[in-house]
């Protein structure tokens, strides 16, 4: 609305003057004007990012929220600003310190972003609330392994090697096969789980236009119980929009003119209203 008055100032200055009895907008309110388009563009990127049907959302929840605080901070910087601006900035950083003060501490919040690929640790501002996140991924990843692992791969992994004591002769071996032992025993699934999310943090970082989904779905065999994780994190975002836009298309077919379509046709007509561009797209 800020952007509209802005393309159409002279016409709406025009418009004001002939109809005489409002106040007319001057070269200070379309300042001001520029300042809150100025300001508040990246509140709508971040609601278009956020409200996407074919992309993951929850895992940009992080490094978007940085981002704002970043924008408001380098506003708050500049030269010259109005007082009204300056007021309306702090009001701004209150609200949003207040609303997402603990942001870091939600946990499907971290772990999802943890488990994009495209952004890892790189969204964090606190260093504790990623290493207590990394904690809470481990051992939510070494139970999974325990819940994959077989009871007969459990009790093999509670063995340990035995030396061959009863002949002398072999005697030379009993170092090393208590080495091996040794090492045997160490292989936890929380060991596992460790060496597993620590391979994945050590990937170079996936470009953020690429799809998150199609590399993981890659690279499943290489972390398959992180895989299962992030199942759980990166799944189909909750919105209503597509079923809101069903309803709107449903309101058109069910028309004053076609209130006679018998509950199967009308339920068909929708279901090709919804989907005419997948259709279109595959045929």
């Amino acid at each position: 609305m800020f952007q509209r008055c802005i393309d159409n100032k002279e016409p709406l200055m025009s418009t004001i003057a002939i109809i005489g009895n409002m106040d007319n907008l001057v070269h200070e309110d379309f300042e001001l004007i520029k300042h809150y388009c100025a300001i508040f563009k990246p509140f709508k990127e971040v609601t278009i990012e956020l409200s996407s049907e074919k992309g993951i959302s929850i895992s940009k929840v992080l490094i978007l929220i940085k981002a704002l605080h970043l924008h408001i901070k380098n506003k708050e910087k500049e030269p010259n600003l109005p007082n009204a601006i300056h007021l309306m900035l702090s009001k701004i950083v209150i609200k949003a310190n207040a609303k997402f003060e603990n942001i870091e501490n939600q946990p499907v919040l971290t772990e999802a972003t943890i488990l994009d690929p495209r952004f890892k640790k790189k969204a964090f501002n606190n260093q504790y609330s990623y290493q207590k996140t990394y904690e809470k991924i481990v051992q939510k990843v070494a139970t999974i392994i325990r819940l994959n692992q077989s009871p007969v791969e459990n009790e093999e992994n509670k063995k340990t090697i035995p030396t061959d004591r009863g002949n002398e002769t072999f005697e030379i071996w009993q170092q090393f096969d208590s080495q091996v032992s040794t090492s045997t025993s160490v292989n936890t699934p929380t060991s596992e789980a460790i060496v597993e999310l620590d391979r994945y943090l050590n990937e170079p970082i996936l470009d953020r236009k690429l799809d998150p989904l199609k590399w993981w779905n890659d690279r499943k065999k290489i972390y398959p119980n992180l895989f299962d994780l992030m199942l759980l994190r990166l799944c189909v975002p909750s919105t209503s929009v597509p079923s809101e836009r069903a309803f709107s298309k449903a309101g058109y077919t069910i028309s004053e003119r076609r209130n006679r379509l018998s509950t199967k046709n009308t339920e068909m007509l929708i279901f090709l209203n919804s989907n005419y561009q997948i259709l279109l797209f595959n045929f």
